[in-house]
C-alpha cells in the first residue's frame, strides 16, 4: 500500500518536471534557432524484496536455463535476458537488479548501460555500470562475448560473470516508481525564413557558429542574427564576437554578400569566412539562456569541418511544434491528476486501516 502512494508521488513529481520543460519549450516557439529539450525518464532502482520472519523451507525461484543471448548489434549493443537470478547495474540511486540487460562497452572497456539520441545515435555518458559477481564494475580489454552461463568472455578468457543468485528468502523485485534521468536537446533543424538583412545567416545542415565573450572564453550558437560594433566588428545581439577561421570579423563596407561556405566577400572581394563548426559530441553541450551553449563541467569539445550549407539573409526558426508541446502540456495535466487521485484513495485505506481494523 505504501509503495503505491511512492510511486504516485514519484509519478506526480515526474509529471510537474515533464509539464516545466513543455512550458520552456513553448515559451520559446517564436525565439530564434532554439532547440526544444527533452526529458529523459528511468524508474528507481529494482530493490529485492524478501519475506519476513517466515521459515525458509524451499525454493522459490525458477530453475536457472541459461542466459538467452539475443544478439550483438551493429553498434556494439548486447542483449540479454534470463529467467531466474538477476543482472545487477549500478545506479547513483542503488544496484538495480533485473532479468533483461542492454550494455555496451566505453572507451575505457566498462560495460555500461547506454541511452540513444533522437536522431538514434548510442550514448553513454553519465550512464551505469554493470557489476560483476564480485559486485565491482565489469572492465575488459578486447571485445567482450557473454556465454550461456553468464561469463563474460574477452579474446577467450574468462573477465568476469553476470549473474547474481539471491538467497531463498528472495521473492522477487521492487522499486519507488519513476525519476527523470536527464534533459537532452534536439537538435534538429527548424525553418528557415528569409528576413533580406545581409547580416543574418542561417545554418542548413549541422553546425554551429562560434562566438566569443569579453574573457576569450568560446561558446556556440546557431543564432546568426549579427550586427557590427562601432569599430565594424561582427558581433551578436548580446555583443559577442563572431570568431572566422582566422579570428574576430571586420567588415567595412556596404555591398556585404556570403557564400554557402561562408566567405564573407565586400565589393567583391573576400575578406574574411565565418568560423562554423560540427560538434561530435552535442550530447556534453549545454544552454546557457540567448541561443548560445557552452561545454559541460570537464567536457571537451569535438569540432568536426561544416559540411552544410550557410544561407545569407535568413534566419533558422525554432524547432517546437507547438501541437504536440500542448499534447504533451496537457497530457502531464492528467496524469498529475490521476496521482493525486491515487494516492488520496490510498490515504483514505490507511485510515481505515489504522482506526476501524484496530478495534476488532
Amino acid at each position: 500500500m505504501l509503495n503505491s502512494m511512492y510511486i504516485s508521488t514519484t509519478a506526480m513529481k515526474l509529471n510537474q518536471k515533464i509539464s516545466d520543460v513543455n512550458a520552456n519549450n513553448l515559451a520559446n516557439a517564436n525565439t530564434t534557432s532554439y532547440k526544444k529539450d527533452i526529458p529523459l525518464l528511468e524508474s528507481f532502482p529494482d530493490v529485492l524484496l524478501s519475506k519476513i520472519n517466515d521459515r525458509v523451507d524451499f525454493d522459490n525461484h525458477q530453475p536457472f536455463s541459461g542466459v538467452v543471448n539475443k544478439g550483438k548489434e551493429e553498434d556494439g549493443v548486447h542483449n540479454l535476458s534470463i529467467n531466474s537470478g538477476y543482472f545487477r547495474v549500478l545506479t547513483p540511486a542503488g544496484i538495480s537488479h533485473n532479468r533483461d540487460l542492454k550494455f555496451t562497452q566505453d572507451a575505457d572497456g566498462y560495460l555500461k548501460t547506454f541511452y540513444r539520441d533522437v536522431d538514434g545515435n548510442k550514448k553513454i555518458n553519465d550512464e551505469n555500470f554493470v557489476l560483476g559477481r564480485d559486485g565491482k564494475p565489469i572492465r575488459a580489454a578486447g571485445n567482450v562475448t557473454v556465454d550461456n552461463g553468464g561469463n563474460v568472455l574477452s579474446n577467450g578468457q574468462r573477465v568476469d560473470n553476470l549473474l547474481f543468485l539471491p538467497a531463498l528468502d528472495v521473492i522477487g523485485t521492487t522499486n519507488a516508481g519513476v525519476k527523470l534521468d536527464k534533459i537532452v536537446t534536439d537538435f534538429s533543424e527548424g525553418n528557415i525564413m528569409s528576413t533580406g538583412n545581409n547580416l543574418d545567416f542561417a545554418l542548413r545542415g549541422p553546425g554551429f557558429f562560434k562566438v566569443q565573450d569579453g574573457n576569450g572564453k568560446i561558446f556556440y550558437t546557431r543564432d546568426g542574427s549579427f550586427t557590427l560594433s562601432n569599430d565594424s566588428t561582427l558581433i551578436t545581439k548580446e555583443g559577442m564576437t563572431v570568431l572566422g577561421t582566422n579570428g574576430p570579423i571586420k567588415l567595412t563596407g556596404n555591398d556585404i554578400k556570403a557564400d554557402p561556405n561562408g566567405e564573407l566577400s565586400i565589393d567583391g572581394v573576400v575578406v574574411a569566412k565565418l568560423g562554423v563548426v560540427d560538434i561530435a559530441n552535442k550530447e556534453d553541450l549545454r544552454k546557457i539562456g540567448n541561443s548560445l551553449y557552452t561545454a559541460v563541467e570537464n567536457a571537451d569539445i569535438v569540432e568536426n569541418p561544416f559540411t552544410g550549407q550557410i544561407l545569407n539573409e535568413s534566419l533558422e526558426g525554432s524547432n517546437i511544434d507547438v501541437i504536440k508541446e500542448m499534447v504533451g502540456m496537457i497530457t502531464g495535466f492528467r496524469s498529475y491528476e490521476t496521482s493525486q487521485k491515487i494516492i488520496s484513495t490510498q490515504d483514505e485505506l490507511l485510515g481505515k486501516v489504522v482506526n476501524d481494523l484496530g478495534r476488532v
